[in-house]
């Protein structure tokens, strides 16, 4: 992905709150006084309701969500991206691998010893982090896909991401944060909509749901009614601004995706809060809905978005795609 308003978001974020650029050798020369906010800020009450199981790494906090399903969460950087770890019988599914600035691999080794299968909810950098430390990877079978398995993201790309003002540090003192970058993937497999894993005693759909990036994607599983949705819906500001997004296709994927969501009994997010009430994804494509057809107004926001304010979720939308 080059030149991606996905990319931008935060660089313009962190450039408005500091107009000074950080390239650091290492963790140790950050300026601690402006790495505060994530070190001090204090978890999202919801997560302390939920199982956490220690592991060695404390970048990451793993919770337990049932069903032999595990979160992790990096809650710790502007991104607050989380991964999960599905244990089937025979295998298991990481559907994401972050951010890529410790070691996720590391983390799924001390949670299962059966052979791991990587598949990605999109490939935005944020997701993709640890792709390269595993060597089987399912993909989306689009040019998409394809050219950020390829080429990865250089660090003049995602620097910002390990600024002072985006993580916290105490938490990676030994990071290179001048040396980080994501790097290129094998996929293995290509898949397509509607493809099914199997973990042997467990089967997960794959569902296309494009509109926030061309190869998102959802997971369902029907036996334990959980519904993993990637970016295309969580908690909180849902960014529909970057190069890729359609506004008519998100319409089509959160339609379907709310469909699944009446059968679902958990929804599973890729930002901010493992586990969310399914009745709120219903409630989404309502709103988004109500977007399109100019029934309600939004307010100018970030990133030269307009953003419309449902409650516990809310749309940016690029005004350019608005047609403003």
């Amino acid at each position: 992905m080059k030149n991606k308003k996905i990319v931008n978001r935060i660089v313009i974020f962190l450039m408005l709150i500091s107009t000074v650029g950080f390239q650091h050798s290492s963790a140790q020369s950050i300026n601690t006084d402006k790495s505060k906010y994530w070190c001090d800020k204090e978890l999202r009450p919801a997560l302390l309701k939920l199982k956490e199981v220690k592991t060695s790494r404390p970048w990451f906090k793993v919770y337990d969500v049932g069903n032999h399903v595990f979160a992790i969460d990096e809650p710790y950087n502007y991104e607050e991206t989380i991964s999960y770890l599905i244990i089937g019988k025979n295998k298991a599914l990481l559907f994401d691998t972050g951010m890529g600035l410790d070691s996720i691999s590391k983390v799924v080794k001390e949670l299962t010893h059966l052979p791991i299968t990587v598949l990605n909810s999109h490939t935005h950098f944020d997701h993709i982090g640890g792709d390269h430390e595993f060597s089987r990877i399912l993909a989306m079978n689009t040019s998409y896909t394809k050219a950020n398995a390829k080429n990865g993201f250089t660090h003049l790309q995602i620097r910002n991401e390990v600024t002072p003002e985006a993580f916290c540090y105490t938490q990676l003192p030994q990071l290179d944060t001048a040396g980080y970058i994501t790097r290129p993937f094998k996929v293995n497999k290509f898949i397509e909509d509607n493809y099914i894993i199997d973990l042997g005693n467990r089967k997960l759909q794959v569902i296309a749901t494009p509109g926030h990036a061309p190869d998102a994607i959802c997971l369902f599983e029907a036996e334990t009614g959980y519904l993993w949705t990637g970016d295309s819906f969580y908690i909180g500001p849902i960014f529909l601004f970057d190069e890729g997004t359609d506004l008519k296709t998100y319409q089509h994927s959160i339609n379907r995706m709310a469909k699944l969501a009446s059968k679902a009994k958990k929804v599973l997010p890729a930002h901010n809060l493992p586990v969310v009430d399914p009745a709120e994804v219903i409630r989404a494509n309502r709103a988004f809905g109500q977007i399109l057809a100019k029934k309600v107004k939004g307010v100018p926001g970030d990133f030269g978005a307009i953003t419309f304010q449902f409650g516990a979720f809310s749309y940016m939308i690029g005004r350019e795609l608005l047609g403003l």
